[in-house]
This record gives structure tokens, C-alpha cells and sequence, in this order.
């Protein structure tokens, strides 16, 4: 079972699960698909961590009949002083995504609720993207016999988004913490993500990226900005400048061992994870069909 919001707070990263780097390498191009994923369902406007956290955690809420309090909300996102991220919430509010209620046993109290439209386009986008990482788990041979569940997320099925969607949406939630634990809660954005994972994979590919492509991975930013951004990570020495041999004018962004030693840890543990909540849903699934059949 996966852990609740409250247990899944970023904390010292776990040992990692050993996995071939061709299987590792399918996981973090597979990540980078949920990242567009979000951002074709969600849109430009909200495609951030801090909106993303907002949202995906209202709807955990709201699922499990948790109450979601102003303060709780503003919590749910890791950076901005109390001042931003209430201004976020506020343009959630008069976006209309969320809206508020007064806690009937004390009106002193407000809560926070996804509304029809939000629980309509995030539920939509968890429903999607777990049954995208449903095949791919089935196609890298993580997890066999997916069919139930793939059949199972095609369907409107009674209490499928609290049987299936909140244990999705906790493991993404517990995947962003791990993230930020392995990273000791700097270099947090998908920003960072993105020339990270690049890095790496070029690297890997014996291709590595130049300080242009680097920058270019990246979704926002200006030029400057951006350039800024591998500098920081060369400072604390995840990132490595070096000239090409082959075109002295040309300077390749390398990672460094320890970012490949916090990467492979990062992404081996969450594989894991992944790995061992979707054969319990897959199990689910498999029970609701065996009870549908039985006469």
C-alpha cells in the first residue's frame, strides 16, 4: 500500500532498486512523458510543481473526504513566501478550479474544493497518465498481465478514482518528494529536471549535450536565465563544463558522477515503487474481474 500524503513528506532517500540502465533510461523518458502529459491536460498556465502539488493533492482530498484547510493548501507547495502562494490559490480561486467552503462544525473554518471542472480535467489526466504508465511497465516487463487494470481504467467503474486514481496520485506525490529529498530540496523545478535527465541520457548515449542544447532542454526562461541555471548547477558540481575534441569552440555540459550516482538512485527507488504499486492495482483489478464473473 502506498503511503499517505502525511507519510510521504521527502526525507532521506532509500536504497535504490537495482535496474538495467536501458530499463532506467525507458523510466526517466517515460517521466519526461507525464511532464507533456500535464502539460497538454493542465496547460501552460499551471504547468509548474507548485501548481502541480495544489492540485493533485485537492483532488487526493477530496477523494478520500479528507478536509483540504487554506493553510493545508498553501502548504502543499514547496517554494514562494505565505504572501505568493496565496496569491496562487486566490488564482485558482477566480479561475474557478477551486473554490472555497465553511467547515460546518466550525464556520470559523475554510476548506478548499476542487470544482466540478477541475475534478473533471485533473481526474481525466490521472486516469490517463496511470494507464500510459500502466503500458509502460507492461512493455519494459516490470509487471506482466496488466490487462485488468488497462480494461478496468477504460471504463466508468463505481469508486475506480478512490480504488486506483488516489493510490496513483500518492506515488506521484511521494516521486516529486523523493526528487527534491535526493536533492536536498535545491534544484526542485522541472527547470532542473529537464537538463538533469538530458545530461545524463546524452551522456549515456555518448552524445553529450552542448552548453546550447543544455539551455534548450529547458521549458521557460530567457536565454540568460537558463544559462544561469547550469551555471548554479556547475557551482555545486552536478553539472561539468569541457571543451569538445573535436571543435575547441564548442563546450559540452557533462554530469558529474555525483549527479549519475543521485539520478540512478532516484529513479531506480521510484521504478521500485512504481513496480510494486501497480502489481497491487493490476491485483485489484484482477479481483473485481474474477468477482464480475463469478455467477
Amino acid at each position: 500500500m502506498m503511503p499517505s500524503l502525511d507519510e510521504a513528506k521527502a526525507g532521506p532517500p532509500g536504497i535504490p532498486q537495482e535496474f538495467p540502465k536501458d530499463t532506467l533510461s525507458a523510466w526517466m523518458r517515460h517521466m519526461e512523458s507525464y511532464g507533456q502529459v500535464w502539460y497538454e491536460d493542465i496547460g501552460r498556465d499551471y504547468f509548474n510543481q507548485e501548481y502541480w502539488y495544489l492540485l493533485v493533492i485537492a483532488m487526493v482530498r477530496y477523494w478520500r473526504r479528507e478536509p483540504l484547510y487554506i493553510g493545508d493548501a498553501c502548504d502543499c507547495m514547496k517554494t514562494g513566501s505565505a504572501r505568493t502562494r496565496e496569491t496562487r490559490l486566490r488564482r485558482l480561486f477566480d479561475a474557478r478550479w477551486l473554490e472555497k467552503a465553511k467547515n460546518p462544525g466550525d464556520r470559523r473554518q475554510t476548506y478548499v474544493l476542487p470544482t466540478p471542472d477541475m475534478q473533471r480535467i485533473v481526474g481525466a489526466h490521472l486516469r490517463r497518465s496511470l494507464s500510459q504508465a500502466t503500458r509502460f511497465a507492461h512493455h519494459s516487463g516490470i509487471v506482466t498481465a496488466a490487462d485488468p487494470l488497462a480494461a478496468v481504467l477504460e471504463t466508468a467503474e463505481p469508486g475506480a478514482s478512490e480504488t486506483y486514481l488516489v493510490p496513483w496520485a500518492e506515488f506521484l506525490v511521494a516521486y516529486t518528494d523523493d526528487w527534491n529529498a535526493t536533492f536536498s530540496n535545491r534544484f526542485h523545478t522541472e527547470e532542473y529536471w529537464h537538463p538533469f535527465v538530458h545530461c545524463l541520457l546524452a551522456s549515456w548515449a555518448d552524445q553529450p549535450l552542448t552548453m546550447g542544447e543544455a539551455c534548450q532542454a529547458m521549458r521557460t526562461g530567457s536565454n540568460r536565465t537558463r544559462e544561469n541555471r547550469i551555471v548554479i548547477a556547475i557551482t555545486r558540481k552536478l553539472l561539468a563544463r569541457q571543451k569538445s575534441a573535436t571543435d575547441m569552440r564548442t563546450t559540452l555540459v557533462l554530469p558529474t558522477p555525483a549527479l549519475e550516482r543521485h539520478l540512478m538512485g532516484h529513479f531506480g527507488r521510484t521504478l521500485g515503487q512504481l513496480q510494486r504499486l501497480l502489481r497491487s492495482l493490476v491485483s485489484r483489478a484482477t479481483s473485481v474481474d474474477s468477482r464480475a464473473e463469478t455467477p
